[in-house]
């Protein structure tokens, strides 16, 4: 049989701040140009909704609530609505029911952090008039935050996560296709290309990743701090703070349509879990290609902290950690298809 679920992003550059100065100015405009207030709340978005993120691990992508409405609407059913909770898992209406699921999963962030701030903007058709069936919202984030403790230092990971056809079996898949653009820029606005020596200048510290979660257990592969798993897909890696577990020892490479991986191995000792992390060569803003291959070569190592073919993938999200910058910075995605077939 064939499993497949495909995600197409094309985005529209929408300001949204990410310190609380420039989320204010920001909100200005916005109620000069007609638009919803940054700060007013949203009649489908009560209060108990805008707690506290995950529970454990870092990596929730389940959220206080599923917005399907409200925010700002236009004629044709176009809603535009920035997220500024710590967790709020955001559930677009889509032609064959739920299909994937935005958070800004500010997991390390406290009530009364004064450190910083993140929104994530999302952009959706209400009257499902997507490109495809399986187009997903236009989306970005918009993020500041100071630096944080060495042992603890990422406050987020704004991501988008592949629902309903998750576990499936690692030995069942055949492909895992990935077809992406993204940018990471300073300031509110989505950068044309990412500034690599601006970013430098400002001290941001952050990547752009995929996170996967592996288990012999299907349900335990689903939860991100149960499964014994943690496997990342970095294409850009930006600030001396920006590391993955085990950095510094090579531990296999790979060779994807001309872009060249290396593989760390480490241990996340806060959720004891093996965490393995195939991290590219160069930053990659676009990237077109099978990676299952990424995958295959991990249960073909030899060594406990290596999956097996035999255990599952439950969980799959593409966002950014983000860790500290000087100035708000904004992580754009222009385009994202994720097809997982077996």
């Amino acid at each position: 049989m064939a499993l497949s679920l495909i995600v197409n992003a094309g985005l529209m550059a929408l300001p949204i701040g990410g310190c609380l100065g420039t989320l204010f100015g920001i909100d200005a405009h916005r109620a000069a140009t007609g638009q919803r207030p940054l700060f007013a709340p949203n009649p489908n978005d009560p209060d108990e909704n805008r707690g506290t993120g995950s529970s454990g691990g870092g990596h929730d992508s389940t959220g206080g609530g599923h917005e399907s409405s409200g925010g700002d609407v236009s004629d044709n059913g176009i809603q535009t609505y920035p997220y500024c909770q710590l967790s709020y898992g955001i559930t677009p209406p889509s032609i064959d029911g739920e299909s994937f699921t935005l958070n800004p999963n500010q997991w390390n962030v406290k009530k009364d952090s004064d450190k910083g701030a993140l929104c994530m903007n999302v952009t959706t058709f209400n009257n499902m008039t997507y490109p495809t069936k399986y187009s997903a919202p236009d989306f970005s984030v918009t993020w500041q935050f100071d630096p944080g403790p060495e042992t603890n230092p990422v406050y987020a990971f704004p991501n988008i996560m592949v629902d309903k056809v998750l576990p499936v079996g690692l030995d069942d898949m055949q492909e895992l296709y990935l077809n992406v653009h993204w940018t990471y820029g300073v300031g509110d606005e989505i950068a044309t290309t990412t500034d690599e020596s601006e970013l430098t200048a400002n001290n941001v510290n952050t990547n752009v990743a995929i996170d996967m979660f592996f288990d012999s257990d299907k349900e335990k592969a689903q939860n991100s701090t149960s499964a014994k798993y943690e496997v990342m897909v970095w294409f850009g890696m930006f600030g001396p703070s920006t590391q993955p577990h085990g950095y510094g020892t090579i531990v296999t490479t790979n060779q994807i349509n001309g872009t060249k991986f290396d593989l760390y191995s480490g241990t996340n000792t806060a959720t004891d879990q093996n965490v393995l992390t195939w991290v590219s060569e160069k930053t990659v803003e676009q990237f077109n290609g099978n990676i299952y291959p990424l995958i295959s070569d991990l249960y073909n190592l030899t060594g406990s902290v290596y999956p097996s073919k035999t255990d599952y993938l439950g969980y799959f999200g593409f966002g950014s950690e983000a860790f500290s910058s000087d100035k708000n910075v904004t992580f754009g995605v222009t385009n994202l298809e994720i097809g997982i077939k077996t």
